[in-house]
């Protein structure tokens, strides 16, 4: 699968995760009105657990930290796609991190390291502007 098609199905999938997460929050408040509204509640929650570990990663995302490490060549583009579209959904932050860091260390072809080098000057440039601003609030 080439690098437009992955990074578009990591958006589609990040959508899907956002969708079935807030189905959970939209269903929290009415849970304990009656026995069908706590169904409702339950079924949302087992379909999100369910489905994310597909969803947040090509492959999954159990076992994908591994596979980036041992540089099978499927996860690592899709590690770089997922570095490069940086999607956001329930704990993708903390996955952009751990995802990143393998990227590191993984064997990655001249084009992946070239596209790692791009995303990491993004999250410098990213982490400047936070502490900019942050300086500037304390001013």
């Amino acid at each position: 699968m080439d690098s437009d098609c992955l990074k578009q199905r990591i958006n589609e999938r990040a959508a899907e995760i956002v969708r079935l997460h807030a189905r959970i929050h939209s269903t929290l408040s009415d849970r304990n009105k009656n026995p069908d509204k706590r169904r409702e509640w339950e079924k949302a929650c087992a379909e999100f657990h369910a489905r994310y570990d597909r969803l947040a990663f090509s492959g999954g995302y159990g076992g994908a930290l591994e596979r980036i490490s041992s540089g099978v060549p499927e996860a690592m583009e899709a590690a770089i796609c997922f570095l490069e579209v940086r999607p956001y959904f329930f704990r993708s932050g903390y996955m952009f991190k751990d995802i990143l860091r393998r990227c590191r260390r993984a064997p990655l072809s001249s084009d992946q390291r070239t596209r790692l080098k791009t995303i990491e000057e993004r999250v410098a440039a990213w982490r400047e502007r936070k502490l900019a601003k942050k300086r500037e609030s304390q001013e």
